[in-house]
């Protein structure tokens, strides 16, 4: 899992806004971008300021977070 920062959370839209650390998977370096998430429920898990961990893959081209948690 990545570490990051949740910045934005657009619930209609089913997308977060994360300032990350690097994603190995991906093989990308830190920044702040937005994601789709796969399920709209993971965006019920977090809020904005939260630290959180988090999965995303590469799913036909959109980068989609597919696990999502908040660090105490």
């Amino acid at each position: 899992m990545s570490s990051g920062e949740v910045k934005k959370i657009d619930r209609e839209a089913q997308k977060i806004t994360l300032k990350h650390g690097p994603i190995k998977n991906l093989d990308m370096p830190g920044m702040t971008m937005v994601f789709k998430v796969v399920d709209p429920s993971l965006l019920d898990r977090v809020k904005t300021g939260d630290t959180v961990k988090f999965s995303a893959e590469d799913q036909g081209g959109a980068l989609v977070v597919t696990a999502i948690e908040a660090v105490k």
